[in-house]
């Protein structure tokens, strides 16, 4: 009998002789029944074979066996964090802005983000517009602790950042006109205080005008006149706490999702000028540069 049949029975034999691992029982706390919360739990369901993901309102009981909760949303994890918890808490669909607004929330829980990264943001910038060295930022006095992520996005791509910080009160026409005079492209934030239904226009129509382009902040301001932005679909959130799982999360953290998707608004680009590869080619491009060293 060859050495490498006999290594094989071998296996075979100890893979029978030990007991099978328990599945891990996930409970995900979904604020409401969606296509959304169900496209979340099916694509982690399936990229999670080895655990049990179990759907549960927030005012149900756990499964009495559960090792990890995961939260969908801020009313969830504000909730998770009244009750007494033994298992740790992942929470998702949470934004940056949302944990600077709340100090506790999130203090017991590793947090995935929902907002792109800046770095993603900026390197999404720098494939579209090779040749826009200056970067422009608009933030208000409260979110501006959110700059050091741009600064660090910027230097690390080779680029400016123009960053015009809104004081409370202030005119948002005039701080827009400052940045986009001394910028090449207009990069979101995630402000709400700026980028919410009353200002896009005026943001959107002072940009365009002097042919500047406007990236982010996120996915429904496509749509609205947003060139491109990266963005995390329910099944990239879902891969994403699945490789969360896998690597360790510490409690107190935030990060960003690993895995993403890019949207763009074809009818933007052509009017500008600009050339636009398809979606896919960008998220895979940008993919790829986040694996170099």
């Amino acid at each position: 009998m060859s050495r490498q049949l006999l290594c094989l029975l071998g296996g075979l034999l100890l893979a029978m002789l030990m007991p099978h691992a328990k599945a891990d029982q996930i409970a995900v706390l979904v604020p409401t029944q969606s296509s959304l919360t169900q496209a979340f739990i099916s694509e982690l369901t399936r990229v999670l074979p080895g655990h049990r993901v179990t759907s549960v309102a927030p005012d149900q009981q756990l499964p009495a066996d559960t090792s990890l909760v995961i939260t969908m949303g801020r009313s969830t994890l504000a909730y998770r964090q009244q009750q007494p918890a033994t298992q740790p808490t992942l929470a998702t669909y949470i934004t940056l802005e949302t944990l600077q607004a709340d100090e506790q929330l999130g203090s017991n829980a590793h947090t995935l983000l929902a907002n792109p990264a800046p770095t993603r943001q900026v390197a999404l910038a720098k494939l579209l517009m090779p040749g826009a060295s200056r970067l422009g930022v608009l933030i208000s006095q409260q979110r501006q602790t959110q700059l050091p992520d741009w600064q660090n996005a910027a230097t690390q791509a080779d680029r400016t950042l123009n960053a015009v910080v809104i004081p409370t009160g202030a005119s948002l026409t005039r701080r827009l006109g400052e940045v986009i005079l001394d910028s090449d492209i207009l990069l979101g934030t995630d402000d709400s205080s700026i980028y919410n239904a009353d200002n896009l226009k005026t943001i959107l129509l002072t940009s365009y005008s002097r042919n500047k382009v406007l990236i982010g902040p996120s996915a429904p301001f496509i749509d609205a006149g947003s060139l491109s932005t990266t963005y995390s679909s329910p099944q990239d959130m879902a891969r994403s706490v699945a490789y969360l799982i896998e690597q360790g999360m510490p409690a107190g953290a935030a990060s960003y999702p690993r895995y993403f998707s890019v949207l763009s608004n074809a009818q933007v680009a052509r009017s500008l000028g600009i050339p636009l590869p398809d979606d896919a080619t960008l998220a895979r491009r940008l993919a790829e540069l986040e694996q170099e060293p």
